[in-house]
Formats: structure tokens, C-alpha cells, sequence
């Protein structure tokens, strides 16, 4: 229902006054860009927050009864976190021309995702208890992809540190996987899913 101009006038000014008030809507989404920290509450019991020091941009959307999403950019990086579900969970965080960017599609999953010095962190947890973290501390990318199949959710982990390296992992149905840009990598399929790693420190299976 629309509101009528003279109400609306007096509802934009009140907003725009008291500029850390608290939103409720269906779902929350918040965005910073500006140095400041934005706190969102969703009808739904979501809730999201969004955090930037005037020079980065920080973005999150939740969902769901007790879903949370966090973004926190810092010096030029840009932080994206989405959660969907009830009682999901993101959280991008990045720093230093770093790019995160964080998603928990389902019920009780996971998704993290850290940068720093112009890494790329991404982070996709598909699915009812899913769960994926990144870190990418460096010029490199990290990616982690984790799907809840019919029989159990995965689990996937990836991290990098060095200039022009990389490290993929991509988990479903009950496996897990973990990637380094530096490192062994470790691929656990588990009875019936499935577990691979693509990475400058080796591939798996």
C-alpha cells in the first residue's frame, strides 16, 4: 500500500535523522560504503550487517528465521555475504584491495570467506548443514564449494598466500575437501559423494 505524500515526507525525514535506526523488512539487506556500520532486522528473524571505511564496500543479504550475514570491507575491498536458511550463516570479510565474497544457501550452513592484500576469496555452501571457507592472504584466488547431496552435507576448505597461485575445492553429498596453494591436498568422498582439489599445490583425486 502506497503511502500518501505527506506521510511519506514525514517517514523520509524521520530516516533520514535518525540514520542508525534499525529496518525491519521481510528479509535484511544492508549496505556500507560509506565509514559507517549498518545492522538490518528481517520480519523473518534474519538479520545482516554491513561495515566500510568510506573507502570499500561491504554488502549482505539474509533470510530465514535466525540467518546472519556479515560484510566487512576495509581499505579499498569489497566483502559480500549471503545467507539463506534458517539458522545459516556467511560471513566476508576483506582487506587491502582484497574480494570476498560468501554463500550459505540452506538450513544450518556454513559459508566464510577472508582476503587481504588483493586476494580473491569466494566461498558457495549449497544445502541444508553445508559448509565452505576460504582464505586468500596475498594476490591469489581461493575457492571453496560445498553441496549437500541425498545423503549427507560437505564440507570444503581452500587457502592461498602466494602472488599467482591458486587453490579449488569442491565437495557434494557427504564429502570433504581441502586445498592449498602450498600444500598436499586432501580428497575424502566419503561413502557416496564426491571430493576434488585443483590447486598449485596439487590435485586430488
Amino acid at each position: 500500500m502506497k503511502l500518501r505524500r505527506a506521510t511519506f515526507g514525514l517517514v523520509f525525514a524521520a530516516i533520514t535523522v535518525l540514520s542508525a535506526a534499525t529496518v525491519y523488512a521481510a528479509g535484511s539487506t544492508c549496505t556500507a560504503t560509506k565509514l559507517t556500520t549498518v545492522d538490518h532486522l528481517g520480519s523473518d528473524g534474519s538479520e545482516c550487517d554491513a561495515s566500510s571505511d568510506g573507502k570499500s564496500k561491504g554488502h549482505s543479504t539474509a533470510a530465514g528465521d535466525k540467518a546472519f550475514a556479515e560484510a566487512d570491507a576495509q581499505t579499498h575491498g569489497k566483502a559480500t555475504a549471503t545467507a539463506s536458511g534458517t539458522s545459516s550463516f556467511s560471513d566476508a570479510s576483506a582487506d587491502t584491495g582484497g574480494h570476498s565474497t560468501a554463500h550459505a544457501m540452506g538450513d544450518l550452513s556454513q559459508a566464510n570467506a577472508v582476503t587481504d592484500a588483493k586476494g580473491k576469496a569466494t566461498s558457495m555452501a549449497n544445502g541444508d548443514g553445508s559448509e565452505a571457507d576460504t582464505q586468500a592472504f596475498g594476490k591469489c584466488k581461493a575457492t571453496a564449494k560445498a553441496t549437500t547431496g541425498v545423503d549427507a552435507p560437505a564440507t570444503a576448505v581452500a587457502d592461498c598466500s602466494h602472488p599467482g597461485k591458486f587453490a579449488t575445492a569442491i565437495a557434494t553429498n557427504g564429502g570433504s575437501a581441502e586445498a592449498h596453494d602450498d600444500a598436499a591436498p586432501m580428497c575424502d568422498p566419503g561413502p557416496h559423494g564426491t571430493a576434488m582439489v585443483k590447486s598449485s599445490g596439487g590435485n586430488c583425486p
